[in-house]
């Protein structure tokens, strides 16, 4: 075919205007082209010899490649619109053996086999669209979804009553169709935006706000640098999420939170997680307990034991330590049956109190080992492994490598009833929507602590040798963390120090105590502190050299933000 009778036969009637080509009759020439480009690419390759034809040959292919790209989701679009996973396994053997030699269909000898008259019946080769992309054409899960999500977002398109739409995201499906962007980076674009739609969809200035969003990014994506626009895309989901209502709508929370396994090799899964502040809550307190070789939960010997390949169900664990009936451990013959934190394993060993693993005011995603040999992020899903490999451990008992969580929610009293504006925070930081402090008010079991005016604690409290779990508990609601100034010890590792002396005559109540983590317990009991009552509230006095004025002083880094009235 001469090249302007092909011309006219893509743009024209095909010499009869009353009967325009069938769409049978352009594949035809759809085939022919695409037959005819390879070759005429691969005689190019052996006769150019100017470099300014080359320049033009590079060109022009660059431009059918994105060409051939825009080409590929249309027909991903068209193959999802007229069903053709519906078809039977003939009909796509046909098609399948004319696009690898379409010599006999381009020239009229062979045609396509009719389509079913009726709905097929039983089980068809392929359940959907994707299926048919990976199975019919060889590419993978991934690329097949991408190319489908890239069809419905950058193309136009039907909805269900029938009638046409424009492209989801047109700022980005006109720079793909007019060569500025090209499809890879737009497609993870528009991916990435769909994934803010339920909090766009939250924003009072919804309409506007999805426009200018669509408008940055794409501009982003036309300027080629996929890091930039990554960055761009991870600032606008921050700020939608930190500008958002008190509590995210439900659609929100179905998008987001979940476990979504995101790699996997022959030896390795790769997971990312998102949750709520309250279930992280949860998860930090495991982590902190698990972090403290202080405590049964911490043992860094049946940590690493577990690590290594030990069931942490068994009924033995390392250098004679079992557990009894209950679930407690038991080391040697001393039974430690209690809170976690209750009491130190006596088979740990000095450096392992000496030189304690990282706590969260490293970063959490630490490499660094402990004495144990476990980084804290090995050492944290070894404590999800424990707790999902144990089922039957008693709710609330302490257990070796077995930490029990505890949410504590501080909140003031004017903001739960409504009468201010605020949020709950949880002892690790964490804001929780005051809708979601209220319903597990209702739903959890819970331990309420009513503070004064000064924060001193009004309802719990007893004098006792030891402090136990409710005096605990007291204490670090009122305190939050480690009595000195900027100290960020999390509160699972904390001791409790009294204000007098035990030896001193001292009393072991809730109003004289307050938490300490071992080095400033330390020096305030050889006297380089000194802890004082301050209106109601425990204080320390620094040292002169640090404190000249000798002020009593709180550490402020544990204090949650305050109300704020309507």
């Amino acid at each position: 075919m001469e090249t302007q009778a092909l011309i006219q036969a893509l743009t024209g009637d095909g010499g009869d205007p009353g009967h325009p080509l069938s769409p049978v009759e352009k594949l035809r020439l759809f085939n022919a082209l695409s037959q005819r480009i390879d070759e005429l690419a691969a005689q190019l390759f052996r006769e150019i010899i100017s470099p300014t034809q080359a320049a033009l040959f590079a060109h022009t292919v660059e431009r059918t490649h994105r060409q051939a790209e825009l080409a590929q989701i249309r027909a991903a679009h068209t193959a999802q619109r007229t069903l053709v996973q519906d078809l039977p396994a003939p009909n796509l053997e046909q098609a399948r053996a004319i696009a690898e030699n379409p010599v006999a269909f381009i020239h009229g000898d062979l045609q396509l086999p009719a389509d079913p008259a009726t709905v097929p019946t039983g089980l068809m080769p392929f359940k959907d669209t994707t299926a048919f992309l990976q199975g019919g054409l060889g590419l993978s899960h991934f690329a097949a979804r991408d190319r489908l999500h890239a069809a419905n977002t950058l193309l136009p398109h039907t909805d269900i009553h029938g009638n046409a739409c424009g492209p989801r995201y047109p700022k980005l499906a006109e720079q793909v169709h007019a060569g500025t962007a090209r499809l890879g980076p737009a497609t993870v674009a528009a991916r990435k935006l769909d994934k803010l739609a339920p909090s766009i969809a939250a924003h009072p200035e919804r309409p506007d706000l999805a426009v200018r969003l669509e408008e940055q990014v794409a501009e982003s994506v036309a300027a080629g640098i996929p890091g930039a626009t990554n960055r761009l895309l991870t600032a606008l989901a921050d700020e939608l999420d930190n500008t958002a209502d008190p509590e995210p709508s439900p659609d929100e929370i179905r998008a987001k939170t979940g476990i979504f396994t995101t790699k996997r090799t022959r030896h390795y899964t790769w997971m990312s997680v998102c949750m709520l502040n309250a279930d992280a809550e949860v998860f930090l307190s495991h982590f902190a307990a698990s972090d403290n070789p202080r405590t049964l939960a911490g043992n860094r010997e049946a940590m690493a034991a577990a690590a290594t390949g030990m069931n942490p169900t068994a009924n033995t664990a390392a250098n004679g330590n079992s557990a009894d009936e209950n679930g407690n451990g038991v080391h040697g013959d001393h039974t430690t049956d209690g809170p976690d934190w209750f009491t130190r394993p006596e088979n740990i060993g000095n450096d392992a109190l000496d030189n304690p693993a990282p706590g969260f005011s490293d970063p959490l995603n630490g490499i660094a080992p402990g004495a144990d040999g476990l980084t804290p992020a090995q050492r944290h899903l070894q404590t999800l492994l424990n707790l999902m490999r144990a089922p039957a451990k008693p709710p609330g008992k302490g257990a070796t490598g077995l930490p029990t969580a505890q949410l504590v929610i501080h909140c003031r009293l004017d903001t739960l009833l409504g009468l201010a504006k605020g949020a709950g925070w949880s002892a690790h930081g964490l804001e929780i929507p005051i809708g979601e402090v209220r319903r597990r008010l209702a739903t959890d079991g819970v331990i309420p602590l009513v503070l004064g005016g000064q924060g001193e604690i009004l309802d719990v409290g007893q004098e006792m040798r030891f402090a136990s779990d409710p005096i605990r508990r007291a204490v670090l609601a009122r305190d939050g963390g480690c009595f000195y100034p900027g100290c960020t010890v999390p509160p699972e590792h904390l001791e409790m120090c009294h204000i007098d002396g035990f030896a001193q005559g001292g009393h072991t109540s809730v109003h004289k105590f307050t938490p300490g983590c071992t080095a400033h317990h330390h020096m305030a009991d050889n006297g380089l502190l000194t802890l004082v009552i301050h209106n109601g509230i425990p204080h320390v006095i620094l040292p002169k050299h640090l404190d000249p004025e000798q002020l009593p002083r709180r550490n402020n880094h544990w204090r949650q933000p305050q109300a704020t009235l309507f």
